[in-house]
């Protein structure tokens, strides 16, 4: 949509005021600014129209003379469809191409000696009137970046972008401070995209700027920015006048360049991260078009992604863990619905009451407490540790967390591999239950671990998948009533809801099985992406004595075979 862009002029109160539509987001990009901008938003925002148009228009203007790149997961998309749409939104700024720019060809001599570095091959730059020049970068094509030095980076449907390749290209961002430096966007980053699903081979390498944006800076900016637009407005109100009064222009144009440098100092080397929903623009898109989106056009798990800018789960038809849902959470398990610092604050911890532990020992060391009160079975807390961390490391955390817990008793449930090497001494049940038993220095803790699966059959896959549709269904009343705390498990909730079914067959039959492809995620994706939680979570509750009742109940059959297909 391109109206919110388009300059207009009306009569308002015998003024005659130049005004322009934007949507809020735009506002907001516009007014904060910082030298690393990541906005996540749904379709129908004009991502690449507006807010890449303008950060790039931006940095030119700022930077004379730099180098810049825009960079994509491949070059034909960035050509065919990123770069006329950041074209489109030069030209509704005003910013012509054969005026201001050229597009992958030699520009004019004068051009290029305006231009900070020396470029001998133009099929993939665009050159600026000012000596600028724009590099167009493949993620998949290296050697378009190769030995490149820029000052700015421009990524753009950024969920297509594969981790490493951004990694490797990265190092071009350097550039010269002591021509350059003196902008906030210098060194900066400027990435758009809608919301990523990692379960369907996209990628979400930008949320690791989230830590880095300040709150109250960002407010700070935002107020900053607000005051010197309305000393703007003044200034062109005065000068509208028939006979505007010089020492007012003047003192507002003092002040907005004190503004201007204040607000520099404060964007330089921050980061802003917005996520915005299709919403946001509704006044332009229309609310048929959300209609017809979410009525036919997206399915819903589609629409609450690309629409709604909602961080996906997996679809609920093709999840392992089918029948778990909001009635399995609760959100008052600690103070104030944040997350729990100690076993104090846990408000449905019994503290004269040994606790449950499940444990897996995969990639990540995953570990998840529970309880059990009446008929209800609590999930209260979840642990981990990815490499390098291990054992002393894994309980350590659990030492600290329950040092007031008064009965120090732990009934440990696991991975029937725990006992692997159990005659050597060397088993992983062994090791994590003397690292809680003594502390790093060698001394007692207090704590008894029990070790509830030395003897443990295997579980199968298909019994698990079983097991868990008796339990969630919530029909067998010898049974506990399963619920798990959204706060401080959140990791073990994200596993279950992220776990994949797949069906194989055995013959005729179909066995349902679960996909543990996230197990081979990066170490620092695992706690909220791979399946190993669930693992934890499986062993802490297929204990011995619910299995058998699941399996007396059906007779030791398996009824809850799905009737779709997955990959």
């Amino acid at each position: 949509m391109t109206s919110k862009n388009l300059a207009k002029k009306i009569v308002a109160n015998e003024e005659e005021i130049e005004i322009k539509f934007a949507h809020n987001v735009q506002l907001l990009t516009d007014f904060i600014d910082t030298t690393i901008l990541v906005l996540v938003a749904g379709r129908g925002m004009s991502k690449s129209t507006v807010v890449q148009a303008r950060r790039s228009y931006r940095c030119v203007h700022d930077m004379p003379g730099a180098p810049f790149a825009f960079v994509a997961s491949s070059y034909s998309n960035l050509k065919d469809n990123i770069m006329p749409a950041v074209q489109h939104g030069w030209q509704l700024m005003g910013m012509f191409e054969g005026m201001h720019y050229v597009f992958c060809k030699t520009p004019p001599q004068k051009w290029r000696s305006r231009c900070s570095i020396i470029v001998n091959d133009y099929r993939n730059v665009i050159s600026f009137w000012n000596g600028c020049v724009i590099f167009l970068g493949s993620l998949d094509r290296p050697s378009l970046l190769a030995g490149k030095s820029v000052v700015h980076l421009f990524y753009d449907e950024a969920k297509f972008d594969r981790d490493e390749k951004v990694n490797r290209a990265m190092p071009i961002l350097r550039g010269d401070s002591l021509m350059f430096g003196h902008s906030h966007l210098f060194l900066g980053l400027t990435i758009s995209t809608d919301m990523p699903d990692v379960n369907e081979g996209e990628y979400d390498w930008f949320f690791r700027y989230l830590p880095n944006m300040k709150p109250d800076r960002i407010v700070s900016i935002c107020q900053a920015a607000f005051i010197r637009n309305e000393m703007l407005l003044k200034l062109e109100r005065e000068r509208s006048k028939p006979s505007p009064n010089e020492r007012t222009m003047n003192k507002l144009t003092q002040d907005i360049a004190y503004y201007d440098k204040g607000l520099t100092k404060l964007r330089r080397g921050q980061t802003y991260v917005l996520n915005a929903s299709s919403l946001v623009n509704v006044d332009i898109l229309t609310p048929e078009y959300v209609f017809n989106l979410y009525n036919g056009t997206l399915e819903f798990h589609e629409f609450r992604k690309s629409v709604l800018g909602m961080r996906p789960g997996l679809r609920r038809d093709i999840r392992f863990y089918l029948l778990f849902g909001e009635r399995n959470k609760y959100h008052d398990g600690s103070p104030g619905g944040e997350v729990a610092d100690n076993s104090t604050e846990l408000k449905y911890l019994q503290e004269n009451q040994p606790i449950d532990g499940g444990v897996d020992f995969g990639n990540m060391l995953s570990f998840v407490i529970g309880q059990q009160r009446g008929n209800v079975y609590r999930v209260l807390k979840n642990f981990y540790e990815i490499p390098p961390g291990w054992f002393r490391e894994l309980a350590d955390q659990f030492l600290q967390f329950f040092a007031t817990h008064s009965c120090k008793e732990l009934n440990l449930y696991y991975d029937r591999a725990g006992n692997n090497f159990a005659r050597q001494g060397e088993d992983y049940a062994r090791k994590i239950k003397e690292s809680i038993e003594k502390d790093a220095d060698g001394l007692r803790t207090g704590w008894t671990v029990n070790l509830m699966s030395r003897k443990q059959s295997n579980i199968p896959q298909a019994e698990e998948y079983g097991f868990m549709q008796e339990l969630m269904k919530e029909d067998n009343k010898k049974l506990p009533l399963l619920l798990v705390d959204a706060v401080n498990c959140k990791e073990l909730i994200s596993s279950i809801e992220k776990a994949p079914a797949g069906i194989r067959y055995a013959g005729t039959e179909k066995v349902v099985f679960k996909i543990k492809k996230s197990e081979k995620l990066a170490p620092k994706k695992l706690p909220m992406f791979s399946t190993n939680f669930s693992d934890a979570f499986k062993y802490l509750m297929m204990r011995k004595k619910w299995r058998n009742m699941v399996k007396l109940q059906t007779g030791g059959a398996n009824p809850y075979v799905p009737d779709y297909e997955s990959d």
